[in-house]
């Protein structure tokens, strides 16, 4: 497994997901994370526009959505429990959308700990190291697993920037997977 982790003073280094818990690193990105069929993840993305949501226990979270096929709900459960260890908690949150305007596009820190954000299809997130929003903007591969860190990370850590890309009018479609603490869960 190689990860890259990426701080505001420091070209992106191969690290592991431990690495988010340095106050300097901003987010981790693991190009090697989820490894899907074209196939599978075609399945879900036809039936765009769409936004199935559940909470629970990492190993079960993903039953509670809608079915899918059977790979992109392993593959949801794997880094549902991983991501659930990193924290130290014992339920996430998911969100698996279908999207197909312009979602979210204005650049911004979300308002929790740490949020992953795999796009399975279409452009990837986009993201700064820096504090500007205006600043020029880096976009993840799609298929990479990337742990933003949030404004409620903790004293001493900075959120990551980042937005989704704008694809109104675009004709493309995105597959995204969101994952996330139980409500303003601070690591511990």
């Amino acid at each position: 497994m190689t990860s890259v982790s990426a701080t505001l003073n420091h070209p992106p280094a191969i690290t592991s997901w431990q690495d988010i818990f340095d106050p300097d690193t901003r987010i981790v990105i693991d190009p090697e994370a989820v490894l899907l069929r074209w196939g599978e993840i075609a399945l879900l993305l036809d039936l765009a526009p769409f936004g199935h949501r559940a909470a629970g226990p990492p190993e079960t979270v993903a039953q509670a959505l809608p079915p899918m096929p059977q790979a992109i709900t392993t593959a949801i459960s794997d880094l549902a429990t991983r991501f659930a260890a990193l924290m130290r908690c014992e339920t996430v949150r998911v969100r698996l959308e279908g999207v197909i305007g312009n979602a979210c596009r204005k650049v911004h820190a979300d308002y929790t700990d740490l949020r992953l954000i795999c796009t399975l299809a279409g452009p990837g997130t986009d993201y700064t190291l820096g504090d500007d929003p205006d600043a020029p903007l880096q976009r993840i591969a799609t298929g990479a697993v990337a742990l933003f860190k949030g404004q409620e990370f903790g004293p001493g850590h900075r959120a990551c920037l980042h937005r989704s890309p704008p694809i109104e009018g675009s004709g493309d479609k995105r597959l995204v997977l969101v994952i996330d603490t139980p409500a303003r869960h601070l690591h511990g």
